[in-house]
């Protein structure tokens, strides 16, 4: 789960750079492309795409936008209108009409602002990037910052996704409180695109007992973990550490399921037991076909989940009976399971014999044939 999560992860990042593709470019150079505009709430909210110089797909960027933050703004045929930032600024023509509309526009970087990056060692950057900082109003400062909380290593790509993810450095400060001190760049990017914050780690702390790492906080929130499940599981019979929460998630173990088992009569299985029944997809209609084979022992939770994964069934018995073996356990029809055991081998073991083999020597019989590999 832990290895999918991060290819899904560095799925996310690659969005988050904007699909940068221009490589080798001057951080002053202009960027052209397109708009579109509807309203959000008070604000607007913009998308503006540009197409790299290989011309392979484009590159898109959306932020709300302020009214107050652009001039020259309003509805109309062929208007001109800016957004002016300390990272540049974006010169508009297109058609609005009702808030709503399209066009091209044309972004200038700052020098400055190019400048005040490079010196933090983020020389370079493609047009494309200084855009989406641009309109996330990037202060270079925030690098600085960003070093001196612990990330001296920062690299450009961690860099681009901290501010596409909009990371604040209050955000970073109350992720590193409590237990979290060392948590690295790349798991608190992973953190934010989750929607992970100080309380949702608080909760889950509280809720499974103790400690927990940034790679389980992850998968807590990956399976939407939260404070609903953790305590309607408690409710239910199950006081679960985080690794037990997180196992329980992913298994699709709810207190609907632990109810069901319940009514079926398998009330306060253990952890280990549950997990087992839902691996192997034990429902109640499944319980009620193991009442309905005849076995006159009680079926533990351990005897159901080995009479699930051998897949003994009531044909099964019967053909058994048919065989001349009709009071079979459940332990030794799981045995003959084991080794395979069918009516041809128990004709020709008779045969052999010169009468009916008793079940021990049937599997005797079969482990000298060497034929017991596999279910």
């Amino acid at each position: 789960m832990k290895r999918n999560f991060q290819i899904l992860l560095l799925g996310l990042i690659a969005v988050l750079m904007l699909s940068v593709a221009a490589k080798g470019q001057s951080g002053s150079e202009k960027v052209e492309g397109t708009w579109e505009v509807k309203p959000e709430d008070a604000d607007l909210y913009f998308e503006f795409s540009t197409k790299p110089k290989d011309h392979k797909g484009n590159s898109t960027v959306s932020e709300k936008i302020k009214r107050s933050d652009l001039t020259g703004f309003k509805n109309g045929n062929n208007i001109s209108f800016s957004l002016k930032k300390r990272g540049g600024e974006i010169v508009m023509t297109g058609d609005v009409s009702s808030d709503k509309g399209d066009g091209t526009f044309v972004f200038t970087p700052d020098n400055n602002f190019v400048k005040a990056i490079a010196d933090e060692g983020f020389s370079g950057l493609e047009p494309q990037v200084l855009l989406m900082f641009t309109l996330k109003d990037f202060d270079p400062d925030y690098i600085k910052t960003v070093k001196n909380l612990g990330y001296k290593d920062l690299s450009k790509d961690n860099l681009i996704a901290l501010v596409a993810l909009d990371v604040t450095l209050d955000y970073i400060k109350g992720i590193q409180k409590g237990n979290l001190k060392d948590i690295t760049v790349s798991q608190l990017i992973s953190f934010k695109a989750l929607g992970i914050d100080p309380a949702y780690i608080s909760s889950m702390e509280r809720l499974s007992g103790g400690d927990l790492s940034a790679e389980d906080i992850t998968s807590f929130a990956a399976l939407k973990v939260d404070e609903a499940y953790a305590s309607a599981m408690y409710k239910s019979g199950y006081k679960l550490s985080g690794k037990e929460l997180i196992t329980f998630k992913a298994m699709g173990i709810d207190p609907e399921y632990v109810k069901e088992l319940a009514a079926s009569g398998y009330e306060g299985l253990s952890n280990e037991d549950i997990v087992q029944f839902k691996a192997q997809n034990i429902s109640p209609d499944y319980i009620k076909e193991v009442k309905s084979m005849g076995l006159k022992e009680k079926i533990s939770a351990d005897l159901i989940i080995q009479l699930k994964i051998f897949k003994v069934t009531k044909d099964y018995i019967d053909e058994m009976g048919k065989a001349g073996y009709p009071n079979l356990s459940a332990e030794q029809l799981i045995e003959f399971k084991i080794f395979k055991i069918d009516r041809p081998f128990i004709e020709k073991a008779t045969n052999f014999v010169g009468s009916k083999p008793t079940p021990e020597k049937l599997i005797q019989l079969k482990i000298a044939e060497g034929d017991h590999s596999g279910r």
